[in-house]
């Protein structure tokens, strides 16, 4: 179908990937209509932004929304329609199946962009129905996580799962002045990451008063009206709130459907200018697969960050360009009190199941000058091959500059750096800031002498 052919683009799915979609084929193309479908009330809001949001009780929930479904009709032309959910993709017909309160209709597009992000695993226990049990997915669910925290009388809560949103959940939880418990199945927090890593994050939940509990089976939740109990493998936990985090998988429920060709990960098959295997159709964001640029092949691997990338090169390729979304290497920081966790490249597990030979080390270091007062313990662990130097991820924990420092290696894996190119870096000095060796080069430093 050439350029000229395009009149309409349907998007569906508007939070990140999706509106960053949007915005850009109608900048784009000026004379395009394009129409998004959101099945929820909200559009554009900061996802990740969620549990900061509730730790503030006096901050308004809305506050996480860019930019409301009102501006993207008035300023921009954008037609966004709320409470609207995609239920089936006709490719033979063109055209997408909505349902909305009042009734169901069938939209027609000349180009189709999915934007169905991930969903979270619902787990199968008794009692997950229950008031005061919840999942932090949607903003929707945000705000009523905020309602039940305005109750004053609640003293314990159990978060289940040790990922990102557990554990940030955890911190939050704590804030609000909530005795905490967090249950996790497997033996460390968080899952996968080395032992010298997960021992700092562990120390830091005990030191705020966090109940640690790994290798935990949870079998339900129960009580009279609302949640009082979480039942273990180990036994009941008092609570009065539950957070269940057990991780998410990618939305491709209407893709599938539809026939359109789903990854090895089990995300959307897409290409670097993130089309799909039907034509005109794209897909965008935590439901669509990126490439990793170490692994060379297509991942699930949900980011904000990468969800506006590849919405805005979707939505650009859609009437006609010519971008290429490049690929990530699966970056991540978050922080747990007053700690920084933060990787990026490959773990040691992904390299050993890509047969990659893999040599590590892990140095402690300040984050200042001795002579600078403030200074905070860090942690960096490179991984790196033996043969040849070829650097491959990094872990790091500590108190302060943790993300600074995780960009810059970031940075030396994309351009394909050595440890021996690491270390001869010429990265920035000053007591308030740095040791005149900063822990990233004295890392590299000693990772030169482990390669042949």
């Amino acid at each position: 179908m050439s350029k000229k052919n395009i009149e309409r683009m349907v998007v569906i799915g508007g939070v990140a990937a999706g509106m960053s979609a949007a915005s850009q084929a109608k900048r784009r193309q000026k004379d395009l209509e394009v129409i998004v479908l959101e099945k929820t009330g909200w559009v554009s809001y900061g996802a990740c932004g969620m549990p900061y949001n509730i730790e503030d009780a006096n901050r308004k929930i809305d506050d996480l929304v860019v930019i409301s479904a009102e501006r993207f009709r008035t300023e921009r032309g954008i037609d966004v329609r709320t409470r609207t959910e995609a239920v089936e993709i006709d490719l033979a017909k063109h055209e997408v199946v909505s349902k909305r309160p009042d009734g169901q209709g069938r939209i027609g597009f000349d180009r189709l962009v999915i934007a169905t992000g991930c969903a979270p695993i619902h787990p199968d226990l008794d009692g997950m129905d229950l008031p005061g049990v919840f999942q932090l997915h949607t903003l929707d669910q945000a705000a009523s996580i905020k309602r039940w925290l305005n109750d004053p009388s609640l003293k314990r809560a159990v978060v289940v799962g040790g990922g990102h949103i557990g554990l940030e959940m955890v911190d939050v939880l704590t804030a609000r002045g909530l005795a905490v418990t967090l249950l996790r199945r497997s033996p460390s927090v968080p899952s996968g990451a080395p032992r010298e890593i997960t021992a700092q994050v562990e120390a830091e939940l005990n030191k705020y008063g966090v109940e640690v509990r790994t290798g935990q089976n949870v079998i339900g939740f129960e009580g009279q009206g609302k949640v009082q109990r979480v039942l273990t493998s180990s036994g009941p936990l008092d609570a009065d709130i539950a957070i269940v985090a057990t991780g998410v998988r990618p939305a491709v429920d209407l893709a599938q459907k539809a026939g359109i060709e789903i990854g090895s990960s089990g995300a959307i098959a897409v290409n670097d200018h993130m089309a799909t295997s039907a034509p005109g159709v794209f897909a965008a964001g935590d439901c669509a697969e990126a490439y990793h640029l170490i692994l060379h092949k297509g991942m699930f691997i949900p980011r904000g960050t990468t969800a506006n990338k590849q919405g805005k090169i979707a939505g650009a390729n859609a009437v006609g360009a010519d971008e290429k979304f490049r690929g990530v290497m699966g970056t991540s920081v978050m922080r747990i009190f007053g700690l920084s966790v933060a990787n990026t490249g490959l773990t040691d597990a992904q390299a050993r199941e890509a047969g990659i030979e893999a040599q590590s080390v892990m140095i402690k270091s300040k984050t200042r000058a001795h002579a600078y007062p403030g200074a905070k313990d860090i942690m960096v662990r490179l991984l790196f091959q033996p043969a040849g130097g070829k650097l491959l991820g990094a872990y790091m924990v500590g108190g302060e500059g943790v993300a600074k420092r995780i960009d810059v290696i970031v940075t030396a894996l994309a351009a394909g750096f050595t440890v021996q190119d690491l270390a001869s870096l010429d990265l920035s000095y000053a007591p308030p800031f740095a040791p005149v060796w900063d822990p990233i080069l004295v890392a590299a430093n000693i990772a030169k002498k482990k390669v042949h």
